[in-house]
């Protein structure tokens, strides 16, 4: 449903739609928030791991534990759950709270959990092309990436009055967008991030084996 249809320039409603500054600080909170709690969850399974191994038959070679594997698959489970939770019940993630942010569907209501899954999926689509879906939101009109479009969604601030698709509504951005710097941006993105959550977790895997190891070798 594209609101743009629905104008009706007498009612005057100006919407504005937040653009790729905020919203990628917002986004990098989300992963740093992500990456905290799966480090813990590794730890806690690490030991978990350990503790089996050591008082029953079952043995890892060596003591191995594969904590590049867990890392990987605990990351991604807790990102669907932490994303699609939030973007559901309130339409704020930790970091858009904190950005005073939130995401809403067509209509100006918080999305349903469909959506929410919907939009993940364009959240992967959109980091896994060299974080081109991210970048698009400095040129696109409504401030929307693909992952946006995918799911039908747009980031207002937080305080913002609720409108419906039938109101006249007029979406405005809240920066200029385009310019050098937002390329600029995208390119350390596409470096450090070029598959998005999933290229994060594969680099934080190596990092956390090294960190639990460490702990492990020195409780036991």
């Amino acid at each position: 449903m594209d609101i743009s249809a629905n104008i009706d320039k007498s009612a005057g409603q100006t919407i504005p739609v937040i653009g790729f500054g905020r919203r990628l600080v917002a986004s990098l909170i989300d992963m740093l928030v992500v990456g905290f709690f799966t480090f813990i969850l590794v730890v806690a399974l690490s030991f978990v791991i350990l503790l089996v191994d050591i008082f029953t038959a079952y043995k890892y070679p060596d003591r191995e534990i594969p904590v590049d594997t867990m890392t990987l698959w605990l990351g991604l489970i807790l990102s669907v759950i932490y994303f699609v939770g939030y973007w559901a019940k309130s339409g704020q993630t930790i970091g858009k709270t904190m950005l005073g942010i939130r995401i809403v569907g067509a209509d100006g209501a918080t999305i349903s959990w469909g959506k929410a899954l919907l939009r993940y999926v364009g959240y992967i689509i959109s980091g896994l092309v060299l974080s081109l879906g991210f970048l698009w939101l400095a040129f696109d009109r409504k401030r929307q990436g693909w992952h946006d479009k995918i799911a039908g969604t747009y980031v207002l601030q937080a305080d913002e009055d609720r409108f419906t698709g039938s109101d006249g509504v007029e979406l405005v951005p809240t920066d200029q967008g385009k310019g050098w710097i937002w390329l600029v941006l995208w390119f350390v993105v596409a470096l450090v991030m070029p598959a998005g959550l999933f290229s994060s977790l594969l680099i934080l895997g190596p990092a956390m084996r090294r960190i639990v190891s460490n702990v492990l070798n020195n409780l036991f």
